[in-house]
């Protein structure tokens, strides 16, 4: 699936606007209490522990996204953006990632 978080695709012309599509996934406070005592005990500097794990968590929200278009019957979505919350009453952090589900034909094709 073609995704880009500009409003239009390179080459493509956009036929139908489906609707607005999110994907979502959390870290849970365990990894992060994992974390923190990670940092703790290594000090400052780059993480790729860390960095692994926001990059699986952000996998899994498009792939949650990416889903939920192609329920809708598209071949692309266009304006994705990514988001994190904190959910500051069990520690649990979500990320969600948003676009529009679209149906795209290559220029080529037309």
């Amino acid at each position: 699936m073609l995704m880009t978080t500009t409003d239009n695709l390179e080459g493509h012309v956009i036929i139908q606007y489906l609707g607005l599509v999110a994907g979502q996934a959390a870290i849970a406070p365990i990894e992060l209490r994992d974390f923190a005592n990670f940092i703790r005990r290594e000090g400052g500097g780059r993480h790729p522990e860390f960095e692994q794990l926001i990059l699986e968590t952000r996998h899994a929200a498009i792939m949650s996204l990416e889903a939920q278009a192609k329920e809708l019957g598209a071949n692309a979505i266009i304006g994705v953006s990514f988001d994190f919350a904190s959910l500051a009453s069990d520690g649990l952090v979500l990320m969600t990632v948003s676009g529009t589900a679209v149906q795209a034909e290559d220029k080529k094709n037309l």
